[in-house]
């Protein structure tokens, strides 16, 4: 029973890997993900990345695995640079916030948070889908050409067809 629970397992994993796992659709799926990982609904992320990912027909693991980048240590410093940048941009100045307390003052400064997922979202889900792309592309190629390499060598043997 633990075997075909483990061959199912291991089934299910590279059916995760390989789907719509093209490097340009990897960099969109982790992309997308990092930039639903920075929005406001704190604890719903791997949701709705997953969601907006089968939506999109991107890869639901790897959005799942940008919208990650919202954890609890990186967390404080996405908040505060969204509500410092937008903050700026509404009324010409920057707040006196720190990392240790943006959270706790982060309702009072809901609009502010709103307004700067735009453009924080934005960056984080270039550069996460970006470096997605560039390893996906990298491993895309390692895979090929192990693939060509592990073809049949061509035989010593001359052709019997003639």
């Amino acid at each position: 029973m633990l075997r075909r629970w483990l061959a199912r397992l291991r089934t299910l994993w590279q059916l995760a890997t390989t789907e719509r796992a093209k490097p340009h659709e990897v960099g969109l799926a982790l992309g997308l993900g990092a930039f639903i990982g920075s929005t406001p609904v704190i604890g719903f992320h791997g949701w709705i990345a997953v969601g907006a990912a089968t939506a999109l027909r991107l890869n639901r693991l790897y959005a799942f695995v940008g919208s990650r980048v919202s954890s609890p240590v990186v967390l404080p410093f996405i908040v505060l640079a969204e509500i410092e940048i937008a903050h700026r941009v509404r009324c010409g100045a920057f707040l006196a916030l720190d990392r240790h307390h943006v959270l706790a003052q982060a309702k009072t400064l809901m609009l502010d948070w709103l307004i700067g997922t735009l453009p924080v979202g934005l960056a984080i889900g270039l550069l996460c889908g970006a470096l997605g792309f560039s390893i996906a592309k990298i491993r895309y190629r390692l895979l090929r050409a192990r693939r060509s390499t592990s073809e049949c060598p061509p035989s010593d043997f001359p052709d019997r067809s003639s």
